[in-house]
């Protein structure tokens, strides 16, 4: 259930004014009592869409989307840390979750990670503006179970249709976010995941179940 405007006024309100320990306590006090993964659908997300919402009506600068972004990274990060979030065990499946060369918008593959990390996934995030190769070589190094790139646009993904059918043929490959489509993916050999963070992450969690075995 998303969570109504008012209560995240206080926090417009601080944003407004670029009030950024005001703005810390709001998300706190909305992240308060509730796992990550309820965060993320009930604060994160809604918020997300109240900035692109206000982006688009033009009645938010740049300075306030940097602001909002570094706040609710922060935020995430923080919550992660405080619930012991990303230490799966040794047995645990690894995910190794990026944004391909050329993306800079992580916000979204950030819950994703740290949703799988509560889910007991051990998670290998190497954020935005990854190149293809490198994602690659992570995940060889890491022995990952599956790989994760997520993408705004569909040609974030098939302008590295080569590398991207190259990395699905050495592990199980995902893409997601709003440009992976079905017909993308099966451009780069993939699987697109929804562009629900916690749908994404339930299919994840089931795919590396039934390909993990025990696990």
């Amino acid at each position: 259930m998303e969570i109504a405007t008012q209560p995240r006024d206080g926090l417009w309100a601080a944003v407004d004014s670029f009030d950024a320990e005001a703005a810390e306590l709001e998300l706190k006090r909305l992240f308060h009592g509730i796992p990550l993964s309820g965060a993320v659908a009930t604060v994160v997300l809604p918020f997300l869409r109240d900035v692109g919402d206000r982006w688009e009506r033009g009645v938010l600068s740049v300075a306030h989307e940097h602001f909002v972004s570094e706040l609710v990274r922060r935020q995430l990060v923080t919550a992660s840390s405080e619930r012991s979030i990303g230490t799966g065990q040794d047995t645990a499946p690894v995910v190794v979750l990026a944004c391909p060369a050329g993306e800079r918008h992580d916000m979204v593959l950030l819950c994703v990670a740290l949703m799988l990390g509560e889910r007991g996934v051990r998670v290998r995030y190497l954020g935005a503006d990854t190149p293809i190769g490198a994602i690659a070589t992570a995940a060889r190094a890491a022995r990952a179970a599956a790989v994760v790139v997520a993408g705004t646009r569909s040609t974030v993904f098939t302008s590295h249709t080569s590398a991207l059918l190259r990395l699905a043929d050495d592990r199980p490959l995902f893409i997601a976010g709003p440009g992976a489509d079905e017909r993308t993916a099966e451009e780069v050999g993939a699987m697109a995941l929804t562009d629900d963070p916690v749908r994404a992450v339930a299919v994840l969690v089931g795919e590396l179940a039934r390909v993990s075995g025990s696990w």
